[in-house]
């Protein structure tokens, strides 16, 4: 095995890597031109990180050790920078120098560390008041059974929903997803929600007006590169009317049958995402709710989860999963849903949040069914 980097030496693994690549290349092991072996292959040969070999091959290629090949086939080569540069002598340093430079780099691998441990302790923290943000307690409206779900790419993330009573018989709902992922995406969700509770506790009726300040409050207050898709809704149980606007999410399903014939309904009228404009206008719709009628809203993380293959989920899986089972309870049905997304990526890490809600309406006469 042409490198053997050594575990136990105190020098971090990608420091020997890159010494060890550059012996090859002096030595001619390795001439420029060829190509550099691949992350995975070469850490799974040294039994390693990967991300030891890619920081490893970040910094050759700063160094330009080695170079992404100009046209042909793709991938890394070797360049003859280092063929090229004068060889001069090194000096062979003693075994108190060694030992000092160990102890130096073995200080440094315990700072990372440290930070690593301070960075995670603050990712639970974050992580905690994220999950207090969502709602903890169902407003129960009569003939109405719901549920909701939010599960972070990275322990934190972007993603916002929310349950908001009205009054005894009015709900609003939101769905939400914020550009970017972690801390800074969760921060903005957090503004958001805060500021959509503001607008329903001064009692705006107007959603268009809703999404008018809510886009101005994000805009004036966020980085030039955040901004949010977003969906809210406000249902009256009492009229079954659902009146809406969506401000660039992903369009709501309602799934209908009526005369043995299924349909689906996409709540698309709205207008922009917010945040990116300061001053954008935006269309109120409203939809007359049937009994056995089932509302699906989710974020793009549901329907772009990607299997090993790199191929999605896609949207016409999720509507044939909810026409199987929409006679589900809403938490079931949700449950299925997420699994069912689960089950097709069958195991590939996923990198974006994943969101539901799922509501039936059953009657008037029926009570929210609580699982």
């Amino acid at each position: 095995m042409m490198f053997r980097p050594n575990p136990s030496s105190g020098i971090p693994i990608y420091l020997q890597l890159m010494e060890q690549v550059k012996d090859a290349l002096e030595t001619g092991a390795f001439r420029p031109g060829d190509q550099v072996p691949g992350i995975r292959p070469l850490a799974e040969e040294l039994v390693i990180s990967p991300n030891a070999v890619a920081r490893a091959y970040r910094e050759l290629e700063q160094e330009r050790v080695i170079a992404l090949r100009q046209g042909g086939a793709a991938g890394l080569v070797f360049t003859n920078e280092l063929a090229e540069r004068p060889r001069t002598a090194v000096p062979r340093r003693s075994s108190r120098e060694l030992a000092l430079e160990n102890s130096r780099l073995t200080a440094q691998i315990a700072a990372e560390v440290a930070n690593r441990v301070e960075r995670n302790r603050e990712l639970d923290l974050a992580r905690d008041v994220q999950q207090r943000l969502f709602p903890q307690v169902y407003p129960q409206i009569t003939g109405l059974d719901y549920a909701g779900a939010c599960r972070p790419a990275l322990g934190v993330g972007g993603d916002y929903y929310d349950f908001i009573r009205l009054s005894d018989t009015e709900l609003g709902i939101a769905i939400g997803d914020v550009s970017g992922k972690g801390i800074p995406a969760a921060l903005l969700m957090a503004t958001l929600r805060a500021y959509l509770h503001g607008q329903t506790r001064h009692r705006v009726t107007d959603l268009a007006e809703v999404m008018v300040n809510l886009n101005r409050l994000v805009y004036e207050s966020s980085a030039a590169n955040r901004y949010a898709t977003f969906f809210y809704a406000q249902y009256d149980s009492s009229t079954r009317l659902l009146e809406y606007v969506n401000a660039g999410h992903n369009p709501p399903l309602i799934f209908r049958t009526r005369g043995g014939r299924r349909a689906v309904l996409r709540l698309d009228v709205g207008g922009p995402v917010i945040g990116l404009m300061p001053d954008c206008s935006y269309v109120q719709q409203r939809v007359t709710l049937e009994e056995g009628d089932v509302l699906v809203l989710y974020t793009d993380g549901v329907t772009e989860a990607m299997n090993t293959s790199g191929e999605e989920w896609g949207e016409e899986r999720l509507t044939q999963v909810i026409g199987a089972s929409r006679a589900l309870p809403a938490r079931e049905l949700n449950d299925r849903i997420m699994r069912t997304a689960d089950e097709f990526a069958a195991g590939a890490a996923q990198y974006d949040d994943m969101t539901l809600i799922t509501a039936r309406f059953i009657g008037r006469d029926a009570r929210r069914r609580f699982s």
